[in-house]
């Protein structure tokens, strides 16, 4: 677990040590078998390697801490996850696990009399003391001395880098327990920063969030025609530009907090892997509130479930009075099993024409949600540019890029329902580069940057800046005073 080459400290294998050593007891008290209890454990320790590699190679970063919220995510949400596996292998994996478990438990003898009950009771007692190991330790005066501990070993906070100098567990454990630990005051940074307060009298205000987009235009010249609508939009924009966003391939989450709430990965800290799975839980300042004490209803939309990545818990903290989800899609248009982009425009469009010039509304798209291997209804890909078409994934591509252009499609409905009213305002952005190679892996892509603008009703073209998502919601806010 410790890489060769840098001699680690007794504290740091005792600590790299401690989740082997623990799941191991357990296992044992639990079954009564060692060499199951062993095979469990090194099977457990094989599925993280696995889980780092595969998160390496599609969104470039190693496992941390933060992924602990996936595993539940996994079991609720289970289609997000196994179609980028694929559901055969999923079920033939866990058949095999099973099997082999099975086997083990019929071959190996216990240690000590076995009865169904007894055995019932002791997992239940294995998995209570295993919740405890890893919870009380935050809960108790143990955690501020852990993490003084752990600060005097002068870990980088990056994950690359101390896992290569403590190993995956050990920084595992160490950056969740310094980020519990600094997590009180990053909050209260970010609340002290505050943003700038919304002038009344704006008009309806929407920010639509688009998933996996990005301007083909800029990507190749060929497809400069395929995005008209955002291209009028940009034009005619108050504020346009390309975005530095902290993820890549995933984690959509990272630029919604940074987009809506203006806070990235310096207020962060090593929250900023998943800033909704604990940072976020708590009341933040953002447009939505800004919207709020300026006297809008603040809505955001969103047709998948309500509960994923704990949005029904977080977005009500960054300050919207309605949440809705897929309950209000029912019988709506899928593509590639998700809630059309058009689908949700009209909806946005609709809730504008009912609610008037007092609303603030933020969308958070779905339709262009990968992996586009799998997730598609047989339709055809959109056509290729001919550098594009000899890529080895071209079949994805040409799937995300057919969802592109359906983004593109749905901005006209966004800009008719304000224009309809005579004013208000149209934010959009990219929240990351999908998970594909091909062109986002050439010159000028590699950066990660998506587009983003906003856009006023018979508001005069403004200027371009490139800026981090970050920064989107004190520049929106300053540019309409």
């Amino acid at each position: 677990m410790v890489s060769a080459g840098r001699p680690p400290s007794i504290g740091v294998l005792v600590l790299d040590g401690f989740p082997i050593a623990t799941g191991f007891g357990l296992f044992l008290f639990g079954t009564g078998r060692p060499i199951l209890a062993g095979i469990g454990i090194a099977a457990l320790g094989f599925g993280l390697g696995l889980a780092d590699t595969m998160k390496r190679l599609v969104l470039r970063e190693p496992v941390v801490f933060a992924d602990r919220s996936e595993l539940f995510e996994v079991i609720r949400h289970p289609r997000f996850y196994l179609a980028f596996i694929g559901t055969g292998i999923m079920v033939a994996g866990g058949a095999l696990i099973l099997a082999v478990v099975l086997a083990l438990a019929w071959a190996e003898p216990p240690l000590w009399a076995w009865t169904t009950g007894g055995t019932v009771v002791r997992l239940v007692i294995a998995a209570t003391l295993g919740r405890l190991a890893f919870v009380l330790p935050s809960r108790l005066p143990l955690q501020p001395r852990l993490q003084s501990l752990y600060e005097s070993w002068k870990p980088s906070r990056d994950p690359e880098t101390d896992i290569a100098r403590f190993g995956l567990l050990a920084t595992v454990i160490m950056h969740a327990t310094i980020a519990r630990g600094e997590r009180p005051a990053r909050r209260a940074a970010a609340i002290a920063r505050g943003l700038p307060s919304l002038p009344a009298g704006q008009g309806p205000i929407i920010l639509w969030q688009a998933e996996s987009f990005v301007d083909v235009g800029r990507l190749d010249p060929d497809l400069a025609d395929r995005l008209p609508n955002l291209a009028r939009l940009m034009d005619g924009a108050r504020l346009r530009g390309r975005l530095s966003v902290p993820a890549w391939g995933a984690n959509t989450i990272r630029t919604e907090l940074a987009a809506v709430a203006g806070i990235g990965p310096d207020l962060l800290g090593l929250d900023r892997f998943n800033p909704y799975d604990a940072f976020a839980r708590t009341a933040l300042p953002s447009i939505a509130t800004q919207a709020r004490a300026a006297g809008y209803r603040t809505v955001c939309v969103h047709p998948y479930s309500r509960s994923f990545y704990a949005r029904d818990t977080v977005m009500p903290c960054l300050g919207f009075d309605c949440f809705i989800g897929i309950e209000a899609f029912r019988g709506a248009e899928l593509d590639g099993g998700y809630v059309t982009d058009m689908a949700l425009a009209r909806f946005v469009a609709d809730l504008v024409a009912k609610e008037g010039p007092g609303l603030f509304v933020f969308a958070i798209s779905i339709e262009n949600h990968g992996p586009w291997d799998t997730m598609h209804d047989g339709r055809p890909p959109a056509v290729l540019p001919p550098a594009w078409a000899a890529l080895s994934d071209a079949a994805q591509i040409g799937r995300w890029l057919r969802h592109i252009e359906a983004t593109d499609a749905a901005l006209s409905p966004l800009r008719e329902a304000i224009e309809r009213l005579g004013q208000g305002w149209l934010g959009f952005y990219g929240d990351h580069h999908p998970g594909l190679a091909g062109p986002f892996l050439a010159p000028g892509a590699a950066d990660g940057r998506t587009d983003y603008f906003l856009w006023q009703a018979g508001g005069a073209p403004g200027e371009t800046v490139d800026c981090a998502g970050e920064e989107l919601p004190a520049r929106w806010l300053s540019l309409m005073r």
